[in-house]
């Protein structure tokens, strides 16, 4: 996976967390909001819209993805 999608993906967690908890994210979402606007700077055809989706929709499979056991389990 691409460092700054990880890296976008992560502060985004981080975000959802500390909205879910009721703690002051006003840092978390000032964080995420700049590492949206690099990317939205490289590829001025990319509406910020579109890009909150396509997050949205990674965020989800690398959620399932860190849930996944490391391992197979052996076999009986």
């Amino acid at each position: 996976m691409n460092r700054e999608l990880e890296a976008i993906l992560k502060s985004y967690q981080a975000l959802k967390e500390a909205y879910a908890s009721g703690a002051d994210a006003v840092e978390l979402k000032v964080l995420y909001e700049s590492r949206l606007d690099d990317v939205l700077s490289r590829r001025p055809n990319l509406s910020r819209a579109t890009l909150q989706q396509l997050i949205d929709y990674k965020y989800g499979l690398w959620r399932r993805a860190q849930e996944k056991p490391s391992a197979l389990p052996p076999k009986a």
